[in-house]
C-alpha cells in the first residue's frame, strides 16, 4: 500500500473543502477531515522542520510571551482545563501545571 504524505493530505482536503464550498455554499470540515484521513487518524495537516521555519520564529514576539503564566487561570476559568487534549504541546504544558489552578 502506498502511503499518503501529510501534504498530500492536506491538498486533498482542501480540495474537497473547496468543491463542497462551490456546491452547497458550506463546509463540513470535520466529516472531510474523518472521511479523507487515508488510514491515519490525526488532524495533523502540515508541518515543516525547525531549521527551515527557525528564522520566522524567533521572533520577539514568539520568543517572549505576551501572557503571564499567573494569567492562565483567569483565562481558563471554570475547570476548561479538564477540556484539554493533551497531545498538544500548549494543553501538556498547562496540564503539567495544574496548580495554577488552586
Amino acid at each position: 500500500m502506498n502511503r499518503i504524505t501529510r501534504q498530500a493530505r492536506s491538498i486533498i482536503w482542501l480540495m474537497k473543502m473547496l468543491l463542497d464550498y462551490a456546491e452547497d455554499g458550506q463546509i463540513n470540515h470535520a466529516k472531510i477531515i474523518d472521511e479523507l484521513s487515508h488510514a491515519t487518524k490525526n488532524d495533523k495537516a502540515f508541518s515543516i522542520p525547525g531549521r527551515i521555519t527557525h528564522q520566522w520564529m524567533k521572533c520577539a514576539e514568539l520568543t517572549t510571551p505576551r501572557i503571564q503564566r499567573t494569567a492562565i487561570k483567569s483565562i481558563i476559568l471554570g475547570g476548561g482545563q479538564h477540556l484539554l487534549s493533551p497531545e498538544r504541546r500548549l494543553d501538556a504544558a498547562i496540564l503539567s501545571s495544574l496548580e495554577l489552578f488552586e
